[in-house]
């Protein structure tokens, strides 16, 4: 859970989160006939998880918040999706839909992300330090321990102190 309570998806971090987000858990089953009597029912097991949701950007820069969301579609790989209230995941985005623009400095969106195994090469994996974060907030959003952490960053002397801006920060 990101300390900010800012969703996020990779290196992207949503700057409204979005009004809707829906988090659909599920099962395959299926039905085969049986002549004369009921069909039978098997459950083949879990499904990937899918997160969607809808939003809007405001503002007068909310076209180029949207076309940086797109370049991140467009990348197609698996990165670490940070929900609101959820724990991360790994995920692929699987869609993103331009709903319109009902007044000027909005544009609506929806959007579809699917949990995956996958995990990012270590390059791919970071998350920027801000200067106000330090080691414990990156611990407590990635759910990774802190002494892990220190290990991934070995010019991280103390996980109490603030990290710098534009510092990468590994998290696997």
């Amino acid at each position: 859970m990101n300390c900010d309570g800012k969703m996020s998806f990779g290196d992207f971090i949503f700057p409204i989160n979005p009004y809707l987000i829906k988090v659909s858990h599920s099962r395959k089953i299926t039905e085969q006939p049986v002549p004369f009597h009921e069909g039978k029912v098997s459950d083949m097991g879990g499904m990937n998880r899918r997160i969607s949701g809808e939003g809007e950007f405001c503002g007068e820069d909310c076209a180029e918040t949207f076309a940086r969301l797109k370049k991140v579609y467009e990348d197609a790989s698996a990165e670490m999706l940070y929900i609101p209230s959820q724990r991360p995941v790994y995920a692929l985005f699987e869609k993103l839909e331009l709903i319109g623009s009902d007044t000027a400095g909005v544009i609506r969106y929806s959007f579809s992300f699917v949990e995956s195994s996958e995990k990012p090469d270590r390059s791919k994996n970071i998350r920027l330090g801000d200067g106000e974060k330090c080691l414990w907030d990156f611990a407590y959003e990635s759910g990774i321990d802190t002494d892990l952490l220190l290990k991934l960053n070995p010019d991280v002397k103390r996980p109490d102190e603030a990290i710098a801006r534009g510092r990468r920060i590994y998290l696997c």
